[in-house]
């Protein structure tokens, strides 16, 4: 990781990226398959209740983007998460953080696909269709996307975003005559407990932040670049989040689909295709964003050799073993019977952990500044808060990162 910092012409590419790109991939890394499906999700564990853990995930935000902003600023490295453990605790542990990121990214981005094969069935009429072979297709054409490179996509993200986001604002304008303030009693179904429990899986939906700091390297002028992005993404996305988690939880019905539930209350089913066709394309700008985030996490682990060296050389080859890892993940999924819901508290969950040892590295590195500092403060407080109501999830992910740290280990020592 640490040869990345021997380039600094990388800052200066003619293809660098601006402020504008940043907050386009910032908005879609978090605005997609979470607002689509994660409402529907915290209103069984919370009911209306559910509405507080989205607050209280979109006033933490700012902690958490300043955080991942001064740190690419700090380090602008590929590795994200990683290269700050690293730079903390060692080359070992930041090893095993880089194979945990991986790993978390391979476990959890097929998620988006399966929001968009549900989209799609929704749109053919057949609900009960083959989610998970249409969910290997979505993922494959987004790990084709990452092909285009940084500066085509970021066009092709800022067009479909635009038009996207106009939409989802739309419906839920749309939806307020629908509105039925009875949906929001009793207020807290579950108690506090389901509270708690609603925060870690609406989590979900507010990774991204620490997603956008794997294009560090080429970003123009990260220190400028980041911070001014930041103050843009962070109200965008906290306020749309809020008002579309209220709209839904006010809206009667039991639709799982956000954009669906919203369109198909105030239009009907006219207003319901248009909803699936808004959440298909809302998906595939979020995944396309997610996906490209982790083939430059793999390139990079590759360049480390924690990875085959050979993904490392070209994108041809990493996209490719993406695709096949997402296959092989949505095809265990299918073979076990496990639901989305569990990925989406495990993936949330192993980011937390990795927000804590990033956290903890940048008070313990050297030459880390006051912005830095206090930034991890913050974010180490409210992710070890949130991390305490994970419950299984929690167990799950630290499963996950003991087996990384053996095998880098392993890898190490053989």
């Amino acid at each position: 990781m640490t040869d990345l910092l021997q380039r600094p012409e990388a800052a200066r590419r003619p293809t660098a990226l601006g402020v504008r790109a940043l907050v386009v991939f910032y908005v879609s890394s978090l605005v997609g398959t979470g607002i689509l499906l994660v409402p529907g999700l915290t209103e069984r564990q919370a009911g209306p209740a559910a509405l507080l853990a989205w607050l209280a995930l979109a006033l933490s935000s700012y902690p958490f983007a300043r955080f991942f902003a001064e740190m690419s600023a700090w380090r602008p490295d590929a590795s994200g998460l990683a290269a700050m453990v690293e730079a903390g605790f060692g080359r070992r542990p930041g090893r095993a953080a880089a194979l945990l990121l991986v790993a978390t990214y391979v476990i959890g981005n097929p998620v988006m696909g399966i929001v968009s094969a549900r989209c799609l069935l929704g749109l053919l009429g057949q609900p009960d269709g083959p989610v998970y072979p249409i969910a290997i297709g979505f993922m494959a054409l987004s790990a084709a996307f990452t092909l285009l490179g940084l500066t085509a996509g970021a066009r092709v993200q800022t067009a479909a975003l635009v038009v996207l986001l106009l939409g989802l604002g739309g419906a839920v304008v749309l939806a307020v005559p629908r509105f039925d303030a009875g949906e929001y009693t009793p207020f807290l179904t579950h108690g506090w407990g389901g509270v708690g429990i609603a925060v870690v899986t609406a989590f979900f939906s507010f990774l991204g932040w620490e997603n956008v700091s794997t294009l560090a390297e080429q970003v123009d002028d990260p220190a400028r670049s980041y911070r001014r992005a930041i103050r843009w993404a962070v109200p965008i996305v906290g306020l749309l989040y809020a008002a579309v988690t209220a709209a839904y939880l006010a809206v009667p019905g039991d639709e799982p689909v956000v954009i669906t539930a919203l369109l198909g209350a105030s239009l009907g089913d006219g207003g319901a295709i248009a909803g699936d066709l808004l959440a298909l394309g809302l998906a595939v700008v979020a995944t396309n964003a997610w996906v490209l985030g982790a083939t430059r996490v793999v390139r990079a682990a590759a360049r480390e050799r924690i990875l085959p060296r050979a993904l490392a050389d070209r994108p041809v080859p990493a996209t490719v073993a993406l695709a096949l890892a997402y296959a092989a993940v949505l095809g265990a999924l299918t073979l076990t019977g496990t639901g989305e819901e569990l990925v989406l508290v495990v993936t949330s969950s192993a980011f937390l952990l990795l927000y804590v040892a990033a956290a903890a590295a940048a008070l313990r590195a050297r030459g880390t500044g006051r912005a830095l500092r206090a930034t991890a403060v913050v974010t180490l407080l409210i992710a070890a808060a949130f991390l305490s109501f994970a419950g299984t999830g929690l167990l799950l992910a630290l499963l996950l990162a003991a087996g990384c740290a053996v095998v880098t280990g392993r890898a190490r020592t053989s």
